[in-house]
């Protein structure tokens, strides 16, 4: 009977405790790695942010005006102050006056935001509006619309900017994949190019889904014309035919032609497409890739007859009211003109640009047709005379191009020290490696900055 009692009073000596749940004295009354911290239990985390927080709160505050521009900053000010954004650069504070010179004056997340002869940045990188939000990634395409807002693609969103910085994702997700859908529902794999139908529905070439989508006003996603797919096995087809039927491989843009049909740059085919206005396909220019030779790795130049021609990387297209289809294409370092009417099935020629078409190696020159050098261009728009705007991505500046082959450089300025961007006074602006443009109100250009991740915007 007193063994019993003896081991009874053991037991309840290490096991029994009056405490309530959580509650300890000691750190043997917590259980695994939980520590007693003034009577609860907690892990060595939360003592840790515990510990951080009490010696932070011991500090002195401060709520002071460093740069005398008369607005105090610090983390002694108070919820109801508004502080100073920079508190080290008198340029910046609360409800300055915006003044072009690459700086966020007003500090409202912004720089240069509407200022005349001044470049900023629109979306990504900037805080204003709503976009701490949102992640721009790889941006590859922009359009204006009238309305108020411009589209953007990158990896594999369809996203719709305000001109006053608000976001919305129209269609697509951060997940690479295909679906057609509403909105998020839909999936993208690496949209490029895009255009406006006349019933107001944007067409996006899919890169790497290998199709042409259709996205509607409300941001309903369909196929129109092609296999859409990122399976290996269905990569690199090429066919012509019913919109089910016809087959691309990494269309990088599409054009909206006089007569209601679409233009496609097939970048991988090295072909350039037609589609009617129910999705039948059939090809209007290129042979196709030529064998690749080790060392040059090319698809090929020729001018010529259109379906005789050769394509190297072809990657925007334009249409003129007259029908009359122009290309920018990258590693050949050229614009090239399509005029279907010409000979038995069109021909193509080389508008401006001249490169060492094996190595594509290209230059920078501004003048007239051959006299013309380019680097690696990518995307183009119309201006309101008629002109071609293009991006010249390896170059780093954007180029107006006329209907006879005379270049000159618009903005940006080719300099030995690459990649580096610059918002500010226009003539003082950098683009890091423009891919795209488009024309905004007032003679303002929209342009995709694509490695700088940002959609910068050139006010005259």
């Amino acid at each position: 009977m007193h063994k019993f009692l003896f081991l009874f009073v053991a037991v309840c000596f290490v096991g029994c405790s009056s405490l309530p749940e959580g509650s300890c004295k000691k750190d043997t009354q917590c259980s695994g790695a939980q520590v007693c911290f003034e009577g609860k239990c907690i892990s060595m985390k939360k003592l840790k942010e515990i510990k951080e927080k009490r010696a932070a709160d011991a500090k002195p505050k401060k709520c002071e005006d460093k740069d005398g521009d008369g607005v105090k900053a610090g983390d002694g000010c108070g919820k109801d102050v508004l502080p100073d954004c920079n508190d080290d650069d008198p340029n910046m504070a609360p409800g300055k006056n915006e003044v072009c010179d690459g700086v966020d004056n007003d500090c409202d997340g912004m720089v240069n935001e509407g200022l005349k002869g001044c470049v900023q940045t629109l979306f990504g990188g900037a805080t204003w509006g709503n976009q701490k939000e949102y992640h721009l990634d790889g941006p590859a395409a922009v359009l204006y619309d009238p309305a108020g807002f411009i589209l953007v693609t990158d990896s594999h969103h369809l996203w719709q900017v305000s001109l006053d910085g608000k976001v919305t994702l129209l269609a697509g997700s951060s997940l690479s994949n295909f679906k057609d859908g509403k909105g998020a529902g839909a999936r993208f794999s690496y949209p490029l190019g895009m255009t406006r139908g006349k019933d107001g529905s944007v067409y996006v070439a899919d890169c790497k889904n290998n199709c042409i989508r259709k996205v509607a006003l409300d941001g309903t996603v369909s196929t129109f014309a092609g296999k859409c797919s990122n399976f290996t096995k269905d990569m690199g087809q090429f066919a012509d035919g019913p919109a089910s039927a016809a087959r691309f491989y990494c269309p990088s843009d599409v054009a909206a032609a006089p007569d209601g049909s679409f233009i496609v740059v097939d970048r991988g085919n090295a072909r350039i497409r037609r589609l009617a206005p129910d999705g039948t396909t059939s090809t209007i220019a290129g042979k196709g890739p030529m064998e690749v030779r080790e060392g040059e790795g090319q698809d090929g130049f020729a001018d010529g007859p259109a379906l005789d021609a050769r394509f190297n990387d072809p990657q925007s297209v334009l249409v003129d009211s007259k029908g009359i289809i122009y290309i920018a294409e990258s590693f050949n370092c050229r614009i090239r003109k399509l005029d279907t009417k010409k000979g038995e099935n069109g021909e193509v020629s080389t508008l401006a640009g001249d490169s060492d078409t094996l190595l594509g190696v290209g230059g920078y020159a501004d003048g007239a047709g051959k006299g013309a050098k380019f680097n690696y261009p990518h995307g183009m728009a119309w201006d309101d005379k008629g002109n071609m705007i293009v991006a010249d991505t390896g170059n780093g500046v954007i180029r107006l191009v006329t209907k006879s082959g005379r270049v000159k450089t618009l903005y940006g300025k080719v300099s030995a020290e690459k990649g580096i961007y610059k918002d500010g006074p226009v003539k003082e602006a950098r683009f890091k490696a423009p891919m795209d443009v488009a024309p905004g109100p007032d003679g303002s250009l929209f342009v995709v900055d694509a490695e700088a991740n940002r959609i910068r915007w050139v006010v005259r």
